[in-house]
């Protein structure tokens, strides 16, 4: 049997047969796609696009990986001169010098324009169209839905007709009745289990869980299933994950290597800071101020991500205030004005940036030229450790003419910038070190809380309110902001990004209770399914739920909840349930079971096996290669024939070998030895299991001839097969 979407693909030819022809015919394509794949050379990654400019700037240069020595420092600091002059506001206003020549040499857009321009309306119409393709797909799977009136009926609504469950709804959904643009309905219940159930925790549902939901008659039991996933520790797993991405917490980078040690220790801060629901905003002052042993303070480990080598001391001043600000203000032009003027290469893409100067962004790297890192080798091992400190004296001198970025010269004879915030006077005060300064102003920003917003509303809504998410341009964010001709408003809705940044800082910088607000919206609710003439011009309006696929982390752990086979793992001669996490010295620390419990995406290295499948499903590695969303020929190969997924599907597969456990059967298995089932009642559990759903009646009717024509076990291993591979299953709508 051959079966893959509910249709019927092949007649009397075999499934295995079937596959293997495939193979065949497209092995040397895969082989080609999955290098490019692999290798990154084709992406729509917005976060990918922006975050690779600075290191395109240093093209032509080798980077070096550091190597231990004891006590090494960073740079060499240069020492204060006697008096000097420190630039003033004054000093600027009064620059006669010309500003160097911004060429397509130094500048990444002036190289390639096109690869900046239009990134917004690209990434709309790719999110067009895999939502478009995923409901046609699911809408052929499954007709019935939990609910056949009132806003869940399967036809466009006005507006007004969707229920306003809080102030995005209102925002949202008033301006589509202003505009004319008809909604989505509500999504039912069975697909808002497995939406919100991905979104906020990686994981699919159980089949109990579904059933209990599903059958629960209270009218807020989608507000409670919301509650009790943000206090599951799978909520802590997933957001663990997605804020290791967005801080870039690796073990080793292109610029600098954290190691093991350092990695685990941020990883740690990260989680234990999500789990006791520590504001926001407290996170990121102590991830700005943060100094100590990287291996024991582990918020350290985000200032010593910003280093950049092979350049004088103000490079690495520039790095870090490239990485805060890109981070935690979303303002990755910040890297642009570190380089040169805005005015010349902005102009067509940043208001703002336009409008700045270099030495207004020398002013935001100033806070951190008094930031010392040191490097400590431990004894007799190529491992070690970073310990920052804040200095008690030190300047940003304009005294450079190498390294990665343009000359940094004297500006009318004044040599010393003095650090001041881009926006307003802020500096720092009498009893606060610079780094202390700088995240009180940052935390104080309303673009701290836009920012931060927007990295949530695109995790859960696809579609972020300023796409891409890290290029904000600040003069174009007011609702009531007088446009230049040629400009318009940046956000999709302005209204909307200024209402969530604002209750969020009411609301002491509370990430649960945001996420929370998104996933209780009717906004968050809608359908995929747009029962009538869709229009890229809608996706602003957020007219019905946008699908994403589903990331390696979370495929891998549906495959293993689907399958009932946990990933196994022999270390040192011993079978360990899940992965073994190692130090520096490759001495094991934890296991984990599940894919999003791993620290960085370069684990497993334990288990090559599952590193292999995850790395198909693009997950990077969070600095040369980020994660990107694309699907690929060498994903649809890997679901159908990557030992990931043939070593869980069959009657014979089962886990015996783990110490002091018994015995762990694969859902065909377990369901194959239960001879009470009927055949109906053992595809209803499949699709349970692997689709958390109920297969329609048009299913059942295709399926059930093959469990007489091929047999009761052959059918059911081909159907978790066939589950297995579909876009019900790959992709979250």
């Amino acid at each position: 049997m051959s079966i893959r979407d509910g249709r019927k693909t092949s007649g009397r030819t075999g499934l295995t047969g079937r596959v293997k022809r495939f193979v065949v015919l497209t092995f040397v394509v895969a082989g080609v796609i999955a290098a490019l794949d692999l290798s990154g050379f084709q992406t729509s990654s917005l976060a990918a696009r922006g975050g690779r400019q600075q290191r395109t700037r240093g093209a032509g240069r080798t980077a070096v990986r550091e190597v231990p020595r004891v006590s090494q420092t960073t740079a060499t600091r240069q020492p204060d001169k006697g008096t000097v002059q420190v630039i003033s506001q004054e000093s600027l206003d009064n620059d006669s010098e010309e500003p160097p020549t911004v060429t397509s040499d130094d500048c990444t857009f002036l190289k390639d324009p096109e690869s900046v321009r239009g990134l917004q309306a690209r990434h709309r119409t790719t999110v067009s169209r895999t939502t478009v393709e995923v409901s046609e797909r699911v809408s052929q799977s499954a007709e019935s839905a939990d609910e056949n009136s009132g806003p869940y009926a399967l036809r466009l609504h006005q507006a007004l007709e969707i229920p306003r469950k809080n102030f995005i709804d209102t925002i949202l959904f008033d301006r589509m009745a202003r505009d004319g643009v008809l909604s989505a309905p509500l999504c039912s219940d069975t697909e808002f289990i497995r939406r919100v159930t991905l979104d906020l925790t990686g994981r699919i549902p159980s089949p109990e869980a579904l059933t209990s939901f599903l059958n629960d008659p209270n009218p807020a039991k989608r507000d409670t299933l919301v509650d009790s996933l943000i206090a599951s520790p799978e909520f802590v797993d997933k957001w663990t994950m997605f804020f290791g991405d967005l801080y870039k917490n690796t073990s080793n980078s292109t610029n600098i290597t954290r190691y093991r040690g350092g990695r685990d220790a941020f990883y740690t801060y990260i989680k234990n800071s999500l789990a006791n629901n520590k504001s926001y905003a407290q996170m990121a002052t102590e991830i700005i101020t943060a100094t100590g042993d990287s291996f024991v303070n582990g918020e350290v480990n985000f200032i010593v991500g910003g280093f950049v080598p092979m350049g004088p001391i103000q490079d690495v001043y520039d790095g870090y205030a490239v990485a805060v600000s890109t981070t935690f203000l979303g303002l990755s032009s910040m890297d642009c004005l570190l380089c040169h003027n805005g005015a010349g290469h902005l102009d067509a893409v940043n208001l703002w940036g336009a409008r700045r100067s270099r030495a207004e962004a020398w002013g935001m790297a100033a806070f951190f030229a008094r930031t010392n890192r040191t490097f400590q080798q431990t004894t007799g091992t190529n491992y070690g450790r970073h310990t920052v400190t804040e200095a008690a004296t030190g300047d940003y001198r304009l005294n450079t003419n190498s390294g990665n970025r343009q000359p940094r010269t004297p500006i009318n004879g004044v040599s010393i910038v003095a650090p001041k915030y881009m926006f307003g006077d802020g500096g720092v005060n009498s009893g606060e070190n610079r780094r202390q300064a700088i995240a009180r102003l940052i935390v104080a920003d309303p673009q701290f809380a836009r920012a931060t917003v927007n990295y949530l509303w695109e995790a859960l809504m696809i579609e972020a309110l300023v796409s891409p998410s890290n290029t904000f341009d600040p003069d174009r964010l007011s609702p009531n902001a007088q446009m230049p001709d040629g400009w318009a408003l940046q956000p999709a809705n302005a209204e909307l990004l200024e209402a969530l940044s604002q209750e969020f800082s009411r609301d002491s910088f509370n990430i649960r209770d945001l996420i929370a607000s998104i996933a209780k919206s009717s906004a968050y609710q809608l359908s995929s399914r747009y029962p009538g003439t869709w229009q890229i011009g809608y996706v602003p309006y957020y007219a019905r739920k946008f699908a994403r696929r589903l990331s390696a982390e979370e495929l891998h752990d549906a495959i293993v909840t689907a399958t009932g086979q946990p990933p196994t793992t022999t270390f040192n001669s011993v079978v360990y349930r899940g992965y073994p996490i190692t130090d520096d010295a490759n001495a094991l620390v934890r296991t984990v079971e599940w894919a999003m419990q791993l620290p960085e995406p370069t684990e497993p290295r334990t288990n090559g096996g599952s590193t292999t499948f995850l790395n198909a499903f693009l997950r990077g590695n969070r600095d040369s290669n980020l994660r990107q969303q694309e699907a690929s020929i060498l994903q649809a190969l890997s679901l159908m024939n990557n030992n990931f997924v043939m070593g869980r599907i069959h009657q014979g597969n089962r886990i015996t070998n783990i110490p002091n456990t018994a015995e762990i059967p694969s859902t065909v298995r377990r369901l194959l030895s239960d001879t009470s089932l009927t055949n109906d009642q053992l595809i209803t559990q499949l699709y349970l299991i692997t689709l958390s759903r109920q297969p329609s009646d048009v299913e059942k009717t295709k399926l059930l001839p093959y469990f007489t024509s091929m047999g009761r076990q052959a059918a059911t291993e081909s159907l978790q097969w066939v589950l297995l591979n579909k876009v019900d299953f790959t992709y979250n709508y």
